[in-house]
């Protein structure tokens, strides 16, 4: 069983670690995106080709986590990314048809865009 896990904004060696431990038993790969990936469409970092640019200046943002092939797996990862103290912090995205062809900064720009309604939702009084 395959499928990958891309870390974007992930630099301390103790946090890769905690992805992996938690994806390992499910059979999922680890890829961490250093700043010359962030320009990379996603679906091609997940298809193992090799970033196409150069570094990208600056902090990532945040982190966030990008499922490729994970279906079916997604809720043990999940609790097990929890229990390994990647909390609700960090984004997450699955790899869709859609979104394939974005580069890691256009996909956290959309997550962060996507959470701000969210919040603004709550705080209008439009929870359920």
């Amino acid at each position: 069983m395959t499928g990958v896990i891309l870390l974007y904004g992930f630099e301390e060696l103790g946090d890769i670690l905690a992805v992996q431990s938690a994806a390992a038993p499910l059979g999922a790969q680890v890829r961490p995106v250093w700043r010359d990936g962030w320009r990379t469409p996603v679906g091609e970092l997940a298809a193992g080709v090799s970033p196409a640019g150069g570094a990208v200046s600056g902090p990532f943002g945040g982190r966030m986590l990008v499922f490729c092939g994970l279906d079916g797996r997604l809720d043990g990862l999940l609790s097990a990314l929890r229990s390994a103290g990647i909390g609700p912090e960090c984004y997450k995205a699955v790899l869709t048809a859609h979104n394939r062809t974005w580069d890691g900064l256009t996909l956290l720009a959309e997550l962060q865009r996507e959470r701000r309604n969210l919040s603004a939702g709550e705080e209008g009084g439009c929870r359920k």
